[in-house]
């Protein structure tokens, strides 16, 4: 493969667009690219599908969240692809092929954030702009061997975002270390020092295929002295049954009249999806609601200020590219149990890489508490060199 090829397969060709950032700035001198979620000025939102990119206005204006980093001297070099409708967990889109995860070629680079996580795996950036709603982030991160954060919902405006389940939508970025990671997230969220207790969520790593769960096992043994807690109490299945009325509930609502349409050209997974959403029962969508804020506040009570949450990224190997329709939904949902968790309770999560398995990278997280964004990723850089 070629830096071009990787590029293309990364980039949306309908974002070929460079905003010079600030001539000064504590990120002056860097490139960023943004998904093609994030409105950007010149340019059409295509949202990962070829009907939404034909009807789209060009926009006028740019996306909040990527104010910041061109004040700050960061340049946009482009936009890159995404799933469909940030609808998928492998970055497997039909309509323009799956970006090239250079860290583990053959495999997924992850979804829905892929473009993004691939250019900066690939080195064609310093940072890039994902989005996070159920992992769209995390697990691009892992996959790719980055350093990747979803931001406490709420914490970072989507103003010029595509929404897909906007209690659950955040901004997130990836960086190649833990150093750049929090320098960007300065510009956001301010700095701050941490010194955290560390709280290992022993039965996190049961889910994982036994030999990401020893290997990740292995890594959180670097970090030390963490408490063993059970983060599951209530139940894998609440956690997922608590996590997907919600989420297809608020994705019925945000895309589900635009999606079904006569003649839309959706993929088969993401129309069967929508069509999914559209079944919610809204007495189901009422019960979550009531155990999503009692699973809040459990844990925003464990992390009290200064705890952060130990646990696996992905419960397994990224999969191979083209792999069965059958084996993505498998490992959709046990991976989902991991990242519902911070979905579910708003909560800012960092992917640290933990090393590789026969050259393919695995991810381990660190869960901070609402707001703790900034002793997050201190905490991330003081632990990177741990896993290094």
């Amino acid at each position: 493969m070629t830096p071009d090829e990787i590029r293309v397969s990364a980039f949306v060709a309908h974002g070929d667009v460079v905003l010079k950032g600030a001539a000064e700035g504590p990120l002056a001198g860097l490139t960023f690219a943004a998904k093609d979620l994030f409105d950007v000025a010149g340019t059409r939102s295509g949202w990962g599908n070829p009907d939404r990119l034909e009807e789209a206005p060009v926009s006028l204006t740019t996306a909040s969240a990527l104010l910041p980093a061109l004040a700050a001297g960061a340049t946009l070099i482009g936009k890159t692809h995404t799933d469909e409708l940030a609808s998928g967990m492998f970055g497997e889109n039909p309509h323009y092929g799956p970006p090239i995860n250079l860290r583990a070629p053959g495999r997924v680079p992850g979804g829905s954030s892929s473009g993004s996580a691939a250019a900066v795996a690939a080195g064609i950036c310093d940072f890039a702009f994902g989005t996070d709603t159920g992992g769209s982030v995390r697990v691009p991160a892992s996959f790719c061997g980055l350093f990747g954060i979803r931001t406490t919902h709420g914490r970072v405006s989507t103003a010029g975002l595509m929404p897909m389940a906007p209690s659950f939508d955040t901004v997130g970025w990836f960086a190649r270390g833990a150093a750049m990671l929090r320098k960007i997230g300065g510009q956001y969220v301010g700095f701050a020092e941490a010194n955290p207790r560390l709280l290992l969520a022993e039965d996190a790593f049961n889910i994982c295929v036994p030999e990401v769960s020893a290997a990740l096992r292995a890594a959180a043994a670097k970090l030390g002295g963490a408490t063993p807690v059970a983060l599951y109490r209530e139940g894998i299945p609440h956690w997922l049954d608590t996590f997907r009325p919600l989420q297809l509930g608020e994705l019925w609502a945000t895309h589900g009249t635009w999606a079904m349409q006569p003649g839309r050209r959706l993929s088969p997974l993401v129309a069967e999806r929508i069509a999914l959403a559209g079944q919610v029962p809204a007495p189901a969508i009422a019960r979550a609601w009531a155990a999503r804020e009692a699973l809040a506040g459990r844990l925003q009570a464990l992390l009290a200020g200064d705890g952060i949450l130990v646990l696996p990224t992905a419960h397994d190997l990224p999969p191979k590219v083209g792999a069965p329709v059958s084996a993505q939904i498998e490992f959709r949902d046990r991976t989902l149990a991991l990242t519902c968790v911070a979905s579910l309770c708003r909560l800012p999560q960092v992917n640290l890489p933990a090393g590789e398995i026969n050259g393919v990278p695995i991810g381990l997280s660190l869960i901070g508490p609402s707001h703790g964004d900034a002793m997050l990723m201190a905490a991330a850089e003081a632990l990177a060199p741990a896993l290094a």
